[in-house]
């Protein structure tokens, strides 16, 4: 067998096994309590550095504490894993579930391989739902909860809140409605009580084997509201346009900087030969787009920036003869409806005192337009 590759720098006996003991543990709690006392969104784990937290979008080591070895870190992973999902991850040499440690603080947790060793990676998921009422884009998202059917996407790179945002619609609509809704989720971060609604949450790979089988299984069942964590082929996207046409409101968790990129990425799942009438189905089932970042604050913490686009109908003709190009140009020139571009969400966010410039640029979708803007 080949020997794991010692990570360069780190004394060889700092890898060497040690006699299993109840303190690794207990470090490793430590670390989670001081996770919740910083306020950090994340804790990185890998053998031979020390552990590190990510507060307000950087990454803070925690040089105060030791090296981790392989055998601390075998402990951690042993205390947060079943027997079967050990199985899964030297099966896979990665997993991604979900979990509640110390009672009360749930974390999306993955678990991988670097450099032959062992590594995990956790992200805080707070419990706490953020009302609907207090972002940034509530008069977008109310419009969406008026809607019986149709497809409404939360875009955004990783770490901008959307699954925060998605939980918020779950939470309005679990209060405000009565309906069935159900969840595919990959893994299930906020568990979520039902209320006014029944709310059925589905785990991929543990409750149903893929989001296309989710998503083809839903065609035949009595549901009001599909919230899907993503679209990530073109079979999902058409079992998802077939439930947004046939009297059921969907909403869909997709990575994207801006609505063009987001309609370029799915538009890209279905080969050349299927892309007309995708997008004809897209133009008549899209409600709308959000976008979202968190940027740094000014006096610290984190913002979140949202550019919403609706689907009206220029916008929906733009969809279906694939010049998503002009869509841009549209919505700076519907701002009543509701539409603001990313570029001119940014710059109000300077404007205000709220963002320094050189973050806000650092996330301009185009930096040209985003200078005009900034400067008026």
């Amino acid at each position: 067998m080949t020997e794991p590759i010692q990570p360069a720098g780190v004394p060889p006996e700092e890898l060497q096994p040690k006699q299993a003991s109840a303190a690794d543990i207990l470090h490793f709690e430590k670390w989670l309590e001081e996770l919740g006392e910083r306020k950090a969104t994340d804790l990185h784990l890998s053998v031979g550095t020390v552990p590190a937290l990510r507060i307000d979008g950087a990454i803070r080591p925690m040089m105060e504490e030791g090296v981790i070895s392989a055998e601390r870190m075998e402990r951690i992973v042993e205390y947060l894993l079943e027997a079967h999902d050990q199985e899964l991850l030297h099966e896979r040499k990665q997993l991604i579930i979900s979990k509640t440690l110390k009672k009360s603080m749930r974390f999306r947790i993955h678990f991988f391989y670097s450099r032959g060793f062992l590594g995990v990676s956790m992200r805080y998921v707070p419990a706490l739902v953020v009302p609907l009422a207090d972002l940034p884009h509530a008069a977008i998202l109310s419009e969406l909860l008026s809607r019986t059917q149709g497809l409404f996407i939360v875009s955004g790179p990783f770490d901008s809140g959307r699954t925060s945002t998605v939980q918020a619609i779950i939470a309005e609509c679990n209060q405000t409605r009565s309906n069935y809704i159900v969840t595919l989720e990959s893994p299930i971060e906020h568990v979520v009580p039902s209320n006014q609604s029944v709310v059925v949450q589905r785990e991929i790979g543990r409750d149903v084997a893929s989001f296309s089988e989710g998503v083809s299984a839903l065609s035949e069942e009595d549901v009001d509201v599909v919230v899907l964590g993503d679209i990530p082929d073109g079979a999902v996207l058409a079992g998802a346009l077939t439930l947004a046409t046939s009297g059921r409101l969907v909403i869909a968790i997709m990575e994207g900087n801006h609505a063009v990129s987001v309609l370029e990425r799915l538009r890209d799942l279905v080969p050349p030969a299927d892309r007309l009438r995708i997008l004809h189905a897209l133009s008549d089932a899209l409600i709308g787009i959000t976008t979202q970042m968190l940027l740094p604050k000014v006096g610290g913490g984190r913002m979140l920036v949202t550019s919403s686009m609706l689907a009206t109908n220029p916008i929906k003709s733009l969809i279906r003869d694939d010049t998503f190009g002009q869509i841009p140009n549209i919505m700076q020139t519907s701002r009543e409806q509701g539409m603001i571009t990313m570029d001119k969400a940014l710059a109000e966010s300077v404007r205000r005192g709220l963002v320094a410039l050189s973050d806000a640029k650092a996330y301009a979708i185009d930096i040209n337009q985003f200078n005009v803007l900034a400067s008026h």
